[in-house]
């Protein structure tokens, strides 16, 4: 029961954070346990660009690409913290792919978005296979 608490906890502050980007210059490092429920969110939010995108659905699209922009922020923090570059280098491409596809959005460019959600999909691959694990009970960082 503690555990859901904590998650709840985690997922809401994540959330407030994301309702509100840009108010600061740097992310502040988020825990595992915010880290673990930020990705979640980032796989549900990739799902609604790609059916937004579909749908043509700019405005929503534009939006989607400004949440994941503080999403990919709030990554990037947490392995600037922990020191992993590379890490934190393709967060910081997630960050570039999803301004992009914000502005594709904002001008109504079916290729550009699909090319901006494949640029940000490319950054999720590489730092999931060097930097998680699967446990018994979903995923986890990578002990270094």
């Amino acid at each position: 029961m503690r555990l859901r608490v904590t998650i709840a906890v985690a997922t809401i502050t994540a959330a407030a954070g994301l309702l509100a980007p840009g108010l600061g210059a740097r992310q502040a490092a988020i825990s595992e346990i915010e880290f673990d429920a930020l990705m979640k969110e980032l796989r549900l939010t990739l799902g609604d660009v790609e059916q937004h995108i579909d749908s043509r659905y700019w405005p929503e699209t534009a939006d989607d690409g400004d949440r994941l922009a503080a999403m990919f922020e709030q990554v990037q923090a947490f392995w600037d913290a922990r020191d992993v570059e590379e890490a934190a280098k393709l967060a910081a491409a997630g960050i570039t792919a999803s301004g992009a596809l914000s502005l594709a959005a904002s001008r109504n460019e079916l290729d550009g978005t699909r090319e901006a959600l494949s640029e940000i999909r490319g950054t999720c691959g590489p730092c999931h296979q060097s930097y998680r694990e699967e446990t018994d009970d979903g995923y986890r960082i990578k002990p270094r």
